[in-house]
């Protein structure tokens, strides 16, 4: 589980970026999944415990060490991976990640809509009022496109 000294810099332009971002996905996920059934190697070892399985407990407890040192040698890795504070909630609260994700699409799509329907309304607030404006005072409503429209071309 080493890069032979070459680690990817987020955002580089090499095109294994990808495949080296996946992989280190893919070692942390192996890394964990071992560690964990070290773990629950050393829970089974720990309750059936007789004097002589002193050796083994103590050679589970060592791989658990190192293991948590790979996990810390890894983390460095992982310095531009943002995780979402509430998601560590639904975890925690033993809900499935699936349901953050499809309730957090669900609001970002509500809230979409809402931004959505507040610009179609001033639009079309500025279109009435820009009509209305012109049958009272025609010449300045003209003047004030006239100025807009040099506007919009100038940030063109």
């Amino acid at each position: 589980m080493e890069n032979n000294g070459q680690m990817q810099q987020p955002g580089s332009s090499n095109s294994t970026n990808t495949d080296s971002s996946q992989d280190r996905f893919h070692i942390l996920e192996r890394t964990l999944e071992q560690f964990q059934e070290n773990a629950r190697h050393l829970g089974v070892i720990a309750t059936e415990f007789t004097p002589k399985s002193q050796e083994p407990l103590n050679q589970k407890l060592h791989t658990l060490i190192s293991g948590l040192q790979e996990i810390d040698n890894l983390k460095s890795q992982f310095a531009d991976v943002k995780v979402p504070l509430e998601l560590l909630e639904y975890l925690n609260n033993g809900k499935n990640p699936h349901i953050f994700t499809r309730e957090m699409l669900m609001r970002t799509s509500d809230r979409n809509k809402e931004v959505n329907g507040k610009i179609e309304l001033y639009t079309k607030f500025r279109a009435r009022l820009l009509n209305e404006l012109g049958q009272e005072v025609p010449e300045d409503i003209m003047k004030y496109l006239d100025i807009r429209h040099v506007k919009e071309n100038n940030r063109k």
